[in-house]
């Protein structure tokens, strides 16, 4: 996929992107001025779409600058635009969660007012971090700062992986949130990065001198892995009766069964068929897609059960659902506010990548120079 684009073809996707732009903004005004139903976040239902977003972006964002950093036996050019396309994404999965923190102006306190104690504040400095050392990648290997380029490989590298896992942490720390209680959702937060950065670098036709990875059966590799991660997590149910799995019993089989199979399927099984059979390209818009549908149906994992505070003191929640199925707490469904905003965010993203590399930053041509 060559993002180097004609003139009208960019002008026109320009003009797209800031319609879209347009309809996030006023999605967000609608949210900042309370208007009744603009969101359907609740109490019970803390995260949705827009903590989705973020989810996915991260892993893309980690995924693209984990190859831009370790792929040194690929073209500059290529590795200069994964590391364009990782540093977009991370700055864009950060403010894809302005819009849940609730006012912009009160995030400054994330940095000048910070938690130490909060995994909140962990995951935000790696975020940071993973930006400084992406950018410092991209300078290094658009200008030929072989130290520099050294660097921002080595931290790119180390931040990318620091930063999921911790995210993923972050996730398995929260206290009364049971869904979200398996460690194995750090296995699967890992290997899907993996997965999602070997996509991003095939889409940008990432090719490398022989004896390197082999980019589509390294792709086959971990999605196979996530595949045994959930299988074995899933199976569990056979065995147990707790309240984490009866969270994910309720993903599977209750309102967000068509979503989760729906990620399971696009997101693996189709993949591991069509990078088999050498349709690269449409197996890793396969896997992207499929990853935005399973961090849906993890993020909603998290509140389709009461939590442990609630159960014992008999709170009478309103959003309980009648007796019947795994499922306890009725669906949550993004409001078109929030379509707005997430679409926004995700236009913001494009607009941005293919600004830069269709300007002098990123080189026209690969020249046949190796990192």
């Amino acid at each position: 996929m060559d993002l180097k684009m004609q003139k009208n073809a960019f002008l026109g996707l320009i003009a797209a992107c800031v319609v879209v732009l347009g309809l996030g903004a006023f999605g967000l005004a609608q949210q900042y001025s309370w208007v009744e139903g603009a969101t359907s976040i609740t109490m019970y239902v803390p995260w949705g779409l827009y903590i989705t977003l973020f989810l996915t972006l991260e892993a893309i964002g980690a995924g693209a600058l984990l190859f831009a950093a370790l792929g040194r036996k690929a073209a500059v050019a290529v590795r200069i635009k994964l590391a364009v396309v990782g540093v977009v994404c991370a700055a864009c999965a950060g403010l894809a969660i302005m819009p849940d923190l609730g006012h912009p102006l009160t995030s400054w306190r994330l940095f000048f007012a910070p938690n130490a104690t909060s995994p909140l504040m962990l995951d935000v400095w790696l975020l940071c971090a993973t930006l400084v050392f992406g950018v410092l990648l991209f300078v290094g290997l658009r200008w030929n700062k072989q130290g520099l380029a050294k660097a921002g490989s080595v931290g790119s590298a180390a931040f990318s992986l620091l930063l999921v896992t911790g995210t993923a942490i972050m996730f398995c720390s929260l206290p009364g949130k049971l869904g979200w209680e398996s460690t194995s959702e750090i296995g699967v937060a890992v290997v899907q990065t993996l997965a999602a950065g070997a996509s991003v670098a095939l889409l940008l036709k990432f090719k490398a001198e022989e004896n390197s990875v082999d980019l589509p059966k390294f792709a086959i590799a971990v999605l196979l892995a996530n595949a045994l991660l959930v299988a074995a997590e899933g199976l569990l149910l056979a065995y147990r009766d707790d309240f984490a799995l009866k969270a994910l019993e309720a993903v599977m089989f209750g309102s967000y069964a068509p979503v989760f199979w729906a990620g399971a399927i696009v997101g693996i099984v189709a993949p591991v068929v069509l990078f088999a059979m050498k349709r690269n390209v449409i197996a890793s818009w396969c896997v992207l897609a499929g990853l935005l549908l399973s961090k849906f149906a993890f993020v909603v994992r998290g509140s389709v059960y009461p939590t442990y505070g609630e159960m014992a003191s008999n709170i009478s929640i309103p959003l309980l659902a009648p007796a019947h199925g795994p499922q306890t707490v009725q669906s949550y469904v993004p409001t078109m506010n929030e379509f707005f905003v997430a679409a926004a965010v995700l236009g913001l993203a494009v607009l941005l990548v293919v600004i830069v590399i269709n300007s002098k930053l990123v080189p026209s041509e690969d020249t046949g120079d190796r990192a």
